[in-house]
C-alpha cells in the first residue's frame, strides 16, 4: 500500500517556547493509517514560568498512533497526489522547513500555505480522535431587533463533517444543516478575527439584548463589549 511522510519545522526566526516540529507518517489502506509526533524545541534556557506565561505547559509534547476515516485517505492522498516541488537551495531565517515524501520523491512542496493548513487539521483529528480535545462548538445567540435566535455549529475534525443547528428561542423551531468541510475555514476566520477580553466576558448565558459568542467553555463574549469584531462577521455565520 502507498506510504507517505510529511516533516514540517517551525522557522529559524520562530523562538522558544513556540518552535515546534511536526512529523506524519501513514499509509493508505480503506483508513488512513498514521503515526502523529509534535516536539517542542529548544526549552532547554526557559524556565518554567516563561513557559506557562505564553500559554503552554511544560509538558506540550505528544505522540499518537491509530487510524483515522476513509475520508482522510481520500483528503491526504489528493493533497499529496496534486502537490508541486519547488525548487530550493536553502531555506531563509523566515522559511519553515517541510520535507514530504510520496511516490518515491522527497520534496519541498511549492503550496506551503495549503500543507500547513492540512498537518492543524490533521492534528485537530488525531487530538479529537485520541480524547485530548472534543469535537469543535460554538455557539452564537442574537438577542435583538424583536428576535431571539440561537445558532450551534458543530465540527468533527475526525469525520470532517460540519453541522449548524438554528433554533427560534421564541417559538422553539428549529433547523438542521450540514454544511461542506471546506466552509469551517469561513467561520473560524470570521468568528476568530476579532479581539477577545475573557475578564469582560460572562460567565453564564446572557438574557439580556445584544450579539453574544460561546467558544465551547463557560464564558460567553458579547460583541462589541468583550469580543470586539465587526458584528456582520458574526450575524453572517448565523444566516448560512
Amino acid at each position: 500500500m502507498p506510504t507517505f511522510s510529511l516533516k514540517y519545522q517551525t522557522a529559524e526566526n520562530i523562538p522558544a517556547p513556540f518552535a515546534h516540529a511536526i512529523e506524519i507518517n501513514g499509509s493508505f489502506d480503506q483508513d488512513l493509517d498514521i503515526s502523529f509526533e509534535l516536539t517542542y524545541l529548544d526549552r532547554e534556557d526557559l524556565t518554567e514560568d516563561e513557559i506557562l506565561e505564553e500559554g503552554f505547559t511544560t509538558n506540550d509534547n505528544f505522540t499518537w498512533k491509530g487510524t483515522l476515516p476513509k475520508v482522510w485517505s481520500d483528503v491526504v492522498f489528493g493533497s499529496l497526489k496534486s502537490a508541486n516541488e519547488l525548487q530550493i537551495r536553502s531555506l531563509e531565517p523566515h522559511q519553515d522547513f517541510w520535507q514530504v515524501e510520496f511516490d518515491g520523491k522527497s520534496f519541498y512542496p511549492k503550496n506551503t500555505d495549503a500543507f500547513k493548513y492540512l498537518i492543524e487539521e490533521i492534528q485537530q483529528a488525531v487530538y479529537e480522535k485520541a480524547g485530548k480535545e472534543a469535537a469543535l462548538k460554538l455557539t452564537y445567540l442574537k438577542n435583538q431587533s424583536g428576535e431571539n435566535v440561537e445558532v450551534l455549529v458543530t465540527a468533527s475534525f475526525v469525520d470532517r463533517k460540519l453541522q449548524l443547528v438554528r433554533t427560534n428561542n421564541i417559538d422553539g423551531t428549529s433547523e438542521t444543516k450540514v454544511l461542506v468541510w471546506d466552509e469551517l475555514n469561513y467561520i473560524l476566520k470570521n468568528t476568530f478575527s476579532g479581539e477577545f477580553e475573557a475578564d469582560f466576558a460572562h460567565g453564564t448565558k446572557p438574557s439580556h439584548k445584544g450579539l453574544f459568542l460561546n467558544a465551547g467553555d463557560e464564558l460567553w463574549y458579547e460583541v462589541g463589549k468583550s469580543l470586539l469584531i465587526q458584528p456582520n462577521k458574526i450575524l453572517k455565520i448565523m444566516k448560512m
